[in-house]
């Protein structure tokens, strides 16, 4: 929670920013704590140039012990416990949530010079309490725990390899590597997304990245930027290609982005999606990496080259992981969909004068549905605007001009039909009183 979970506790409790001595004295004492508890712990690996720290994040899986099980123990206990294992003032547990913020008291480091009149500036406000936030995540077991120390790994890399896999149908969240449908995206992210792997080094394979240095600390964040720009995804927007036709920004628009390279600085900001902006601002990395690097790279003439395209990653990942059904099959039943929502919507209802009385309106709208969606008979048998061919979908010209030509006498056939509906529940009402009387009259006597 970036350090902040205590802000509003009762009373707050004061979380200042740690220096690179304070985070390491007790990232180290915590780890060594808690692998008493836990069969599996680790921190995330931290982006490289870190001035300081707003919270500590640790992973656990594999409790050693009943008093630590989420199985078997409640929540609440647990973090207890941890609060009592670890010293800590307090602790905040969220319904949902499998991670448990710790308040640690802020260490006592003694200054290293012995003369008194030099102070060290960590320890300018010892009278005032503060404290250090510990983030515990329990994951459901190792390869969970694996994934999230993947996932979490260098702070904002996983932002920037966003910006760069993104145009090209992937996206990575907390459970893995997904390739999107285009045709679904634009409606419905979610529906889009296919799932690939949770496996970091299948993903990083695919990526064009080297294992090795994933899972070892950047010496710099201009080394870390240098590995993200190996992704074979990644390429720089040409200078010459600014304008093109009269036209900026030229590219090919495949779903929610343009496919047409990186460009940075200020045209590339603009280019952005909402939620990168917002990282721009909150970030100082991804603020870097857009502002700074990619402009450089652009200036240097470097990765101007695009390597793959889209279509081909998606077959790539056909062939690797076997989704190719999958995919298929979920944008078939996605046009199917979208085909009877304009079926319903567009052609049906639409076909119908609005200006005429609602009450027939709404009556003939539920009997056309009836016969052209539901299959019942019209006259006595099926008509053409009620079939479909064999992929499931009907001929909309010949439902509009069957919807045009006889809404007039569903209106009157569904009237009766709702009238019928309404004497039939008015007479069965009334037979449910009626028993409901003589059973009391019997009870009674």
């Amino acid at each position: 929670m970036g350090g902040n979970a205590f802000n509003k506790h009762s009373p707050p409790l004061p979380t200042p920013r740690m220096p690179p001595k304070v985070y390491n004295s007790i990232l180290q004492q915590t780890l060594t704590t808690l692998q008493k508890h836990y069969q599996h712990v680790g921190s995330p690996i931290e982006a490289p140039g870190k001035p300081d720290y707003g919270d500590i994040d640790i992973m656990v899986s594999s409790p050693l012990s009943v008093a630590f099980d989420p199985s078997t123990t409640d929540r609440k206990l647990i973090a207890k416990s941890l609060e009592q294992t670890l010293g800590a003032a307090a602790s905040i547990l969220e319904a949902g949530n499998p991670t448990i913020n710790l308040a640690i008291p802020w260490p006592s480091i003694p200054p290293p010079s012995l003369n008194p009149s030099i102070s060290d500036p960590d320890q300018t406000q010892e009278e005032e309490a503060k404290f250090v936030q510990i983030d515990i995540h329990i994951c459901k077991d190792e390869k969970d725990l694996t994934w999230n120390l993947f996932h979490a790994a260098h702070g904002d890399l996983w932002n920037i390899l966003g910006t760069t896999i993104r145009p090209f149908g992937l996206t990575v969240n907390n459970l893995g590597l997904y390739l999107r449908i285009p045709e679904i995206e634009l409606l419905d992210r979610k529906k889009s997304m296919v799932f690939l792997t949770d496996s970091p080094s299948q993903i990083l394979d695919f990526l064009g990245l080297e294992e090795g240095k994933w899972w070892s600390e950047f010496g710099s964040r201009r080394e870390m930027f240098e590995f993200a720009a190996g992704c074979r995804m990644f390429f720089v927007k040409e200078k010459e290609k600014d304008v093109e036709d009269g036209r900026e920004g030229v590219g090919d628009v495949v779903g929610e982005v343009e496919v047409g390279g990186q460009e940075g600085g200020e045209k590339g900001k603009k280019k952005l999606k909402h939620n990168d902006r917002q990282r721009m601002v909150k970030r100082p990395i991804f603020r870097e990496w857009i502002e700074e690097f990619i402009p450089l790279l652009r200036e240097e003439g470097r990765c101007g080259v695009c390597r793959v395209t889209r279509d081909q990653i998606r077959d790539e990942a056909f062939e690797r992981w076997g989704v190719r059904k999958e995919y298929e099959e979920r944008l078939k039943a996605w046009r199917l969909a979208r085909h009877e929502d304009e079926l319903w919507r567009e052609v049906i209802k639409g076909s119908i004068p609005e200006d005429v009385d609602p009450v027939v309106r709404g009556a003939a709208i539920r009997q056309l549905k009836a016969v052209i969606m539901e299959g019942e008979d019209w006259d006595g048998s099926i008509p053409e605007a009620a079939k479909k061919n064999l992929d499931g979908y009907h001929d909309l010209d010949v439902v509009r001009s069957f919807v045009l030509q006889n809404w007039q006498k569903a209106g009157e056939v569904g009237w009766e039909r709702q009238q019928k509906r309404a004497m039939e529940g008015m007479k069965a009402k009334a037979e449910k009183k009626r028993k409901i009387e003589e059973r009391e009259k019997e009870a009674a006597s």
